[in-house]
């Protein structure tokens, strides 16, 4: 979630109105109204004011997009887009991973079926 969405999130959860908040940071409303649209920038010591008003942490506005993520119930086509939104080295990591699984299991096919032939 982008800090205007965050912001206006945050802003109708504690019910308040956009004249409210603009009035507690000592902001015209249509500045601020500016700001929870995303059609003007916000300075980080307005960021801070909001955040006193909201009562919420400057880190809740950098959080992630984060609710969890739960890959097991997702078809193969959106398990390979989550795994495209991670960077080369965690890629990698889940690559090398998933090789091992597989020439685990083709190991104990192998010896399964060796096994077998042998009884």
């Amino acid at each position: 979630m982008n800090i205007p969405t965050a912001i206006k999130k945050f802003r109708k959860d504690k019910a308040l109105s956009q004249q409210q908040v603009a009035d507690a940071i000592k902001m015209n409303r249509v500045q601020y109204t500016r700001i929870e649209t995303g059609k003007a920038e916000i300075t980080t010591s307005t960021l801070e004011k909001i955040c006193k008003v909201l009562d919420v942490s400057l880190m809740e506005f950098f959080k992630e997009d984060n609710t969890e993520v739960n890959s097991y119930d997702k078809n193969i086509l959106e398990k390979v887009k989550l795994i495209e939104q991670l960077d080369e080295p965690q890629q990698k990591s889940l690559f090398n991973f998933i090789d091992t699984a597989i020439s685990n299991k083709r190991l104990r096919d192998t010896l399964n079926n060796a096994l077998s032939a042998a009884s």
